[in-house]
């Protein structure tokens, strides 16, 4: 009796390497193609076997499809972003800082936030030399963003000059504990440009992120 002996068969007919190494949906499917192609009419593919591999190129196909969807809604998402920046300008917004512009018998709003509820707060404002020229005891104060208006005058009450002032804000909670505060600067904005698909307002010669800006004013 003649020796038959075992042919070795290929799989990958129709199925070319790519720079990707993900498997996709069409690579998915060709190799399931190829699959049925290759296998022995005496021992086919077990039913239960086949409908597996078929829920799972429905599960890639799925996912494909969503991930293509949630790209989609980024880029629209992201487009709505940039419009509503453009809206900016002209406003006046607080961003991280600590500068003040103050004008002779000018009151200004200063913006401040603290990480977690204090119970004493300050704010001392400086000259443009760095000489402490007031301080406020704004007592407690709760976790989140906060405004003290200053009246422009120094710890006696008199009138300050027109000039460049700075300011800081110091927190301590009931165990006289520090506690994070951070100041705001408020400025005009006078451009918004976009850089890689994110928008930046330029706010005192400036670029600033919008994501940093924590108030808009008219």
């Amino acid at each position: 009796m003649p020796i038959i002996n075992p042919v070795e068969t290929s799989s990958t007919t129709g199925i070319s390497a790519t720079g990707d190494s993900s498997l996709g949906k069409d690579d998915f499917l060709k190799i399931l193609v190829a699959q049925l192609e290759a296998q022995d009419p005496l021992s086919p593919m077990e039913g239960q076997e086949f409908a597996s591999q078929l829920a799972q190129f429905s599960s890639l196909e799925q996912l494909t499809n969503v991930n293509d969807n949630l790209e989609g809604m980024q880029a629209y998402n992201l487009a709505l972003a940039n419009n509503s920046s453009i809206a900016l300008i002209g406003k006046t917004v607080d961003a991280p800082g600590n500068t003040i512009n103050l004008k002779s018998g000018e009151a200004k709003t200063l913006s401040f936030s603290v990480e977690d509820d204090a119970s004493d707060v300050s704010i001392d404002i400086y000259d443009s030399i760095g000489t402490k020229v007031s301080t406020a005891d704004l007592g407690a104060q709760s976790k989140g963003l906060h405004e003290y208006v200053w009246n422009g005058r120094d710890a006696s009450g008199k009138l300050l000059p027109a000039g460049n002032y700075t300011f800081g804000a110091t927190a301590s909670d009931a165990s006289g504990n520090f506690v994070q505060a951070e100041t705001f600067a408020a400025g005009l904005v006078t451009d918004v440009i976009f850089e890689k698909g994110q928008a930046f307002a330029i706010v005192n010669g400036q670029k600033l992120a919008v994501s940093e800006i924590s108030k808009v004013s008219l």
